[in-house]
């Protein structure tokens, strides 16, 4: 279960990156409802963060719109 917790932020983004990359290029932020070109959710310190909030997510809060 540890390691599946310490995996599930990659597979995250992994998951953003590919959904990016599969046509639209607007995103909305679900905490802050602010539109963008790029994702909102980052990786650090092995932890996925809203850029917008700085908020700690256990999945990307970001929306294709």
């Amino acid at each position: 279960m540890r390691r599946m917790k310490k995996w599930l932020p990659l597979v995250a983004a992994a998951t953003v990156g590919v959904t990016a990359l599969a046509g639209s290029t607007k995103f909305v932020c679900g905490l802050t409802g602010k539109e963008s070109d790029k994702c909102c959710c980052e990786q650090r310190d092995g932890k996925l963060v809203c850029k917008n909030t700085g908020k700690i997510l256990d999945a990307c809060c970001c929306q294709r719109k």
